[in-house]
């Protein structure tokens, strides 16, 4: 699959490479970030991140893709935004390096993603969803244009527990009215 850049007024959204594996074991690895998701693991395996990046890219297709978020000004890794498509709803999943939490940049690199996801695929709707402890990442949901739908316990092995979850959602027609 070709790589894939979209542009924002603050940041650039691209495939990730290997070099960029360093930044994003560090932003995983950081227990603030993990554990507040329901897929990475915490603590995340030292060397991690190479295997992830080479996974991202052999899966990449025009339903499924992982970009990693930079700053425009001076390309710093913070973060990474992608979606998953099945029977044309897209997951959307985003994480952001705490050091650069409350600067909006979640908000702008969804609301990128999402216009991607209806412009690039046959998705119906985008979805997401959040650990309603986490109000960061529902306020970033709502923001992107995302509504919200229920909330439920949700087992997550990899936290092993039950968190209470928001579930999330945007359908095309809202978006394109």
């Amino acid at each position: 699959m070709e790589a894939l850049e979209l542009l924002t007024r603050r940041l650039r959204l691209r495939t990730p490479q290997i070099d960029d594996a360093d930044a994003i074991q560090s932003i995983v690895a950081d227990p603030r970030v993990a554990l507040t998701t329901a897929s990475i693991p915490h603590p995340y395996p030292e060397g991690g991140a190479k295997g992830f990046v080479l996974h991202v890219r052999g899966v990449a297709s025009r339903e499924r893709r992982n970009l990693v978020m930079t700053l425009r000004e001076s390309d710093e890794l913070i973060g990474m935004v992608g979606y998953q498509t099945k029977e044309l709803e897209a997951e959307l999943a985003y994480m952001v390096s705490p050091t650069h939490w409350g600067l909006g940049y979640a908000s702008e690199a969804c609301k990128e993603i999402v216009a991607h996801i209806f412009n690039a695929t046959e998705a119906k709707a985008v979805i997401a969803r959040a650990m309603t402890e986490n109000k960061a990442s529902e306020a970033v949901l709502s923001k992107a244009g995302l509504r919200w739908q229920s909330e439920m316990p949700v087992e997550l092995p990899i936290r092993s527990g039950t968190f209470l979850t928001s579930f999330w959602r945007l359908d095309r027609e809202d978006f394109l009215g």
